[in-house]
């Protein structure tokens, strides 16, 4: 059709609206809970602050064989939730609370091996039947604080990929090896992309309990959880069934630990309680709170009452420093005649073995957080106490082994005044005795840290008894003083009354989150003002006594040398 002169085409004079963003993918989120009362608030709680619309995103959740409130607290969550998610699908199972062949909660028996991948396959069944882009499959003690999570993978555009979880320990959620019988194989790379020594996004054999697979993949078709695959010969385990049929249908597994994205439990051994996976997890939340973002509780569920558990001590006490500023900070602003108000005064003679320093302000407000715990454990007669700085990170089964230890120091009828759990050996070479009828319990010798200690009424007497605060050193100087173990005679002069009772843990039960050097180390002692320098603002430069490993004799000042 031919245009007047003068005017133009009709097409040419319409204006486009612009094109609306596509919409992000779908997902299923797959939530299989059993016996996880104390990690759920914690887990939805980090579900609802997943950025990622709602809407997009629909829920399969399962719950079966609970002997704890675990249904009633994911009920509570769905029903509040269901209007904010896409759809809700709903499995609770109140009967039986075990498998068949069960022989407790931490036993897996191969029906109860099945249930879960038939779960898992529910679920998976679920989401390609709705057409779910993908699925995600997050287990109940895994708690993604990173609310990017969710984006993130997606954006890997992998078939089948983890984001990397801590955990106090070496436990993570993926496998660098596997045995030709299926099993766990160590493997050089796993300790470096465990410690984020090499960050990316790397190809795994196995990855687990947090995983996200693309149902777009063409590929992805094959997959499944339930029934093994007909060439399936490895050990009866969801995990590692579902690892092989990724193999099977040749599908890469990968691994990401290019951010923070959360933290996992780690799991007790099939013989114990559920009492460990509960303590496991109190021990994961002291530890998010120090090494990296914390875990919130959804307020939508209602939550039980902590239970105040002191482990057969009169009390437990966190010496906190770095997360009360205000005390740090009044510590700080103290001149060295405030100090010297409180009844401070620095030993004489005393220089940092390391740096030849002397004493920091620091280490002053270490010394007298120590001595005021002992000095109210013996006003109030407390028979013994447990004491922890806040840098620290738990061992396995902690609990248990604390209290199997105390159980046998007291059935030993042991003479103890203190009792490191955590601590750093100055000389390995240095024999330390075994004790009698106590499992790994040995005598101290010379030590520095005091991450965590048990101590006595009798013990706390002595401390207090040397008057330690008008020759004050730092504190993990004047413990080993005070058991006879230091190398120092000069310094040991001054306190001639040496009769401490000192022993250790071996192995630790303790252990520091961070090492001088690490990255995210902060020490609230050594790289503080010196305590009589009123001239200089405080700064925080580092150590030179707190160094990783245990360093070697010949590092010590020429003062210690001539004592020894």
């Amino acid at each position: 059709m031919l245009c007047a002169p003068g005017t133009r085409g009709y097409f040419s004079e319409e204006k486009h609206p612009a094109e609306s963003r596509t919409q992000p993918p779908t997902v299923v989120v797959a939530i299989i809970a059993r016996n996880a009362e104390h990690s759920l608030p914690y887990y939805l709680g980090a579900l609802e602050a997943l950025r990622y619309p709602k809407d997009r995103v629909s829920v399969w959740a399962a719950t079966d064989h609970n002997s704890d409130n675990t249904t009633s607290l994911l009920k509570e969550w769905l029903t509040v939730m269901q209007k904010s998610y896409h759809s809700v699908e709903w499995r609770p199972m109140d009967r039986p609370e075990s498998y068949a062949g069960e022989q407790g909660p931490k036993h897996w028996p191969n029906s109860r091996y099945e249930h879960v991948m038939k779960l898992k396959q529910a679920a998976l069944n679920f989401a390609r039947k709705r057409w779910a882009d993908y699925i995600l499959y997050a287990d109940t003690d895994n708690i993604l604080t990173n609310p990017d999570t969710l984006n993130l993978m997606i954006a890997e555009n992998k078939s089948v990929v983890a984001p990397m979880l801590d955990s106090p320990g070496a436990y993570s959620n993926y496998w660098c090896g596997i045995t030709p019988q299926g099993y766990y194989r160590r493997t050089a790379e796993y300790f470096p992309t465990r410690q984020r020594q090499r960050v990316g996004c790397y190809p795994v054999p196995m990855v687990h309990s947090t995983v996200l697979l693309d149902l777009r993949k063409q590929g992805m078709k094959g997959l499944a959880f339930f029934p093994p695959h007909l060439d399936y010969s490895w050990p009866y385990d969801d995990i590692i069934v579902f690892a092989f049929s990724c193999r099977a249908a040749d599908i890469q597994m990968y691994l990401c630990n290019k951010q923070r994205y959360g933290y996992l439990n780690v799991p007790s051994k099939p013989h114990h309680t559920l009492e460990d996976d509960r303590l496991n997890f109190v021990h994961l939340h002291l530890e998010s709170v120090i090494e990296g973002p914390r875990m919130f509780a959804s307020r939508l569920v209602h939550m039980l009452p902590k239970q105040r558990d002191l482990l057969g001590f009169n009390e437990i006490y966190l010496i906190n420093l770095r997360r009360r500023a205000d005390r740090r900070d009044r510590m700080l602003a103290l001149n060295s005649s405030d100090i010297k108000l409180l009844g401070v005064d620095l030993l004489p003679g005393y220089e940092d073995p390391y740096s030849r320093r002397t004493l920091t302000k620091g280490e002053v407000g270490c010394f007298l957080s120590h001595y005021f715990i002992w000095k109210e454990m013996v006003d109030l007669k407390m028979d013994k106490v447990l004491v922890f700085e806040d840098d620290v990170r738990f061992q396995a089964n902690f609990k248990r082994r604390v209290l199997r230890l105390m159980e046998e120091v007291e059935q030993a009828k042991l003479d103890w005044d203190i009792i490191y759990l955590g601590r750093k050996q100055v000389k390995l070479d240095q024999e330390e005795a075994a004790v009698p009828g106590v499992h790994n319990l040995v005598q101290a010798g010379y030590s520095y840290w005091t991450l965590s200690y048990a101590l006595s009424l009798q013990g706390a007497q002595k401390l207090l008894n040397a008057q330690p605060l008008s020759k004050m050193l730092p504190v993990d100087e004047f413990l080993p003083i005070m058991y006879d173990k230091h190398p120092n005679k000069r310094h040991k002069s001054h306190f001639p009354k040496r009769n401490l009772q000192a022993f250790s843990t071996r192995p630790l039960l303790v252990q520091p989150c961070h090492y001088a050097g690490d990255p995210e180390w902060v020490s609230d002692t050594e790289t503080s003002t010196l305590w009589d320098d009123d001239g200089v603002p405080t700064d925080w430069r580092g150590s030179h006594k707190t160094m990783k490993g245990a360093g070697p004799p010949q590092m010590l000042s020429n003062s210690y040398k001539d004592e020894l």
